[in-house]
């Protein structure tokens, strides 16, 4: 089956993956950690939480690859098969193909994607809308606040004086760049007020 597990910035999504592998992994479960390659916040290889959770991915994906050939290449080159489930940290940055890909091999395998709904403009990501649309499962993760105390619903791009910016590239990692993300409930994000 297929599932799509979706939050704002700062709701634990990648803790929860994370605590989620640990979990499988001692009941004697084999897991395959992927992540897309544009995630650079810890570096290539690092599935990063900001609780200080990490793990290293099995599975680095470029926007062409395939994941069952990704698969068979660990089976082949490092001996790792069999798995039962497959965990996407930073799934909307995955491509429409590559959903439609883990939609098709979730009919043998329990595959969970990790993500945001929207950017910062409130926009669909490519892997966002397509997870909407094919994952059987669809659930929030529940915890993202706005500094106000509500619910937050939107993802945010500050700047270092944490103004917020609601123009540029939809895709900037918030490690290579004088920004931050953060949560706000839709209020406040439409004013344009990322605190008090």
């Amino acid at each position: 089956m297929l599932h799509f597990m979706y939050g704002v910035m700062g709701s634990s999504k990648t803790a929860q993956l994370l605590m989620q592998r640990y979990n499988l992994q001692q009941l004697g479960l084999k897991v395959a950690l992927v992540k897309p390659a544009i995630d650079t916040r810890a570096g290539a290889q690092v599935v990063y939480s900001r609780v200080g959770l990490n793990a290293e991915a099995e599975i680095v994906l470029a926007p062409h690859h395939s994941i069952k050939e990704q698969l068979l290449w660990l089976a082949v080159q490092k001996a790792h098969s069999g798995f039962q489930f497959i965990l996407v940290d930073e799934a909307q940055f995955l491509s429409a193909d590559q959903v439609k890909e883990l939609a098709d091999m979730a009919e043998n395998l329990e595959i969970y994607c990790y993500g945001l709904r929207t950017d910062f403009q409130g926009n669909f990501f490519e892997g966002s809308a397509a997870l909407f649309r094919l994952a059987e499962d669809i659930q929030e993760v529940p915890g993202g606040l706005c500094w106000c105390g509500k619910k937050a619903t939107m993802n945010t791009r500050t700047d270092k004086d944490g103004n917020v910016i609601k123009e540029g590239a939809q895709v900037l990692i918030d490690n290579q760049a004088a920004i931050k993300y953060v949560g706000l409930c839709y209020k406040h994000w439409r004013k344009g007020m990322s605190h008090a």
